[in-house]
């Protein structure tokens, strides 16, 4: 290693305990305002993006998952791991988007929350 490179890492290393110590410093390099609603805002991406959704009816249902969350009538767990599931299941489909929708709405029935 060259003197070149090592005298930058010798001083983030120096100055890296120092930094640590003042909290406010990691408080202004990641605020976490309300983690929940930011979880509830990636959800929607990720169920629109990660299931294909490309028909009207399809962004409306996701819309109405992400909202049942958001109120607490649905768990973010159940909707996770059915869509990890339908993802996995459509491992030979390009549309994951029917086996989430269709295992969604059975496994809410179950717990006999309705999804409209």
């Amino acid at each position: 290693m060259s003197r070149l490179c090592v005298f930058p890492l010798l001083a983030t290393m120096l100055t890296l305990p120092a930094i640590a110590q003042d909290g406010e410093v990691f408080q202004q390099l990641a605020p976490v305002q309300n983690p929940i609603a930011a979880e509830v805002a990636d959800l929607k991406d990720q169920l629109e993006k990660g299931l294909k959704a490309r028909r009207d009816e399809e962004f409306r249902f996701v819309a109405t998952v992400v909202a049942m969350v958001e109120s607490k009538h649905l768990p973010l767990d159940l909707v996770q791991s059915t869509f990890l599931w339908a993802r996995k299941k459509a491992k030979y489909n390009r549309y994951p988007f029917p086996y989430f929708e269709q295992a969604l709405r059975e496994r809410a029935k179950d717990l006999d929350i309705p999804i409209p």
